[in-house]
């Protein structure tokens, strides 16, 4: 640890609602000098009991290093950001406005930026975007069938997980070239899941859309359902808006399929003897067997299939039954890649600022 006071260091954080994860890296390596994870915000017995009072205690954790700047990730840019942006009041109310398309992480993302503000006035501070990897798709991958003064508006996919595709196809330009500039399907599965279609280091479809609810079932969401479904919901039983919210958000995936849990660990356990557990795991493998195939339609086949995020990482289960069900398929090949979000915003962030 000696010396480390006197390097610069660039620091990232990912808030969510009930926890903080954070990195430091060196400004001129970008290599990990230290990182934690605060969480149980909020929770009985913590010792944190607000976003506040969490960044008082990494700000305290993390006063040894010489901090250049801090790093945020955000998960919608919109049509505002395609890039890294250094923090103003104007860039807060453009992605203050964008909060109604990503309620479980854009409201935790911006406040974590304002109480890191106040706490330390004179500390710049960057946005980057979980949308921004997604940026330049043929208009034709990312248009809804909807009216032309509505899609006018801004109402068309954009994609999320765009910090960890970037870190998948990363990795595969140093370790594995020849698929980097093939026909590759990533698959980032976990509490929040999608898939990309990425050639050349370049997304060219995706899966989630103006929300992080379109496409396949998820921890607690549900991933895409028939838009009259929701039509159902509220005209003829009656649902709120926010009811609505809650059930989509909140109460479907893993959770509404299996009634236990919304950990994929916890089903696989439960598996043997719990048809329902068994019933989500295979409604999850089937949805994003299909979707892997939508993804195939836009590359033109797949040569290689990336599993990453903590059910792709972790489940050999999943990992398989996939494969399997894939197995009409000419022969690709299948890799597990640990993804870097942390790194692929230091990165970013390092470039923008190194450009000023």
């Amino acid at each position: 640890m000696t010396g480390q006071q006197h390097t610069e260091s660039l620091l990232v954080i990912n808030a969510g609602s009930s926890s903080v994860k954070y990195r430091v890296f060196d400004w001129d390596s970008l290599s990990p000098l230290d990182g934690d994870k605060i969480e149980r915000i909020g929770e009985s017995g913590s010792l944190c009991q607000t976003h506040r009072q969490a960044f008082e205690q990494l700000l305290e954790d993390t006063k040894k290093f010489n901090i250049k700047a801090a790093a945020h990730r955000v998960v919608h840019g919109g049509d505002f950001y395609d890039t890294p942006v250094l923090v103003t009041d104007e860039v807060m109310d453009d992605l203050r406005s964008l909060s109604v398309f990503a309620p479980l992480h854009q409201p935790h993302n911006l406040d974590a930026i304002s109480v890191l503000r106040s706490l330390a006035p004179d500390m710049p501070q960057y946005a980057d975007f979980d949308t921004a990897f997604h940026a330049g798709h043929d208009p034709v991958m990312d248009a809804y069938a909807l009216p032309k003064d509505l899609r006018q508006r801004g109402l068309r996919k954009f994609g999320f997980h765009g910090l960890s595709y970037q870190s998948i196809c990363s990795k595969l330009r140093g370790e594995r070239p020849d698929l980097y500039s093939n026909k590759t399907v990533i698959a980032h599965l976990g509490n929040g899941a999608s898939l990309c279609a990425v050639k050349n280091g370049r997304s060219i479809d995706t899966t989630m859309g103006l929300t992080a609810l379109e496409g396949l079932p998820m921890g607690t969401r549900s991933g895409s359902v028939d838009p009259g479904l929701v039509l159902y919901l509220g005209m003829a039983m009656g649902k709120s808006f926010e009811e609505l919210a809650k059930i989509l958000y909140h109460k479907s995936g893993l959770l509404g399929l299996s009634n236990l849990s919304n950990d994929m660990k916890t089903l696989e356990e439960n598996a043997e003897h719990n048809s329902d557990a068994k019933f989500a795991i295979d409604v999850f493998v089937h949805k994003t067997s299909q979707h892997i195939c939508q993804m195939m339609a836009t590359l033109g086949g797949m040569d290689a299939l990336v599993f990453t995020g903590g059910i792709g990482e972790n489940s050999a289960l999943v990992r398989q039954a996939v494969t399997q069900q894939l197995s009409f398929l000419p022969h690709f090949e299948v890799l597990v890649i640990p993804t870097n979000e942390e790194l692929s915003i230091a990165e970013n962030v390092r470039k923008l600022i190194l450009s000023i």
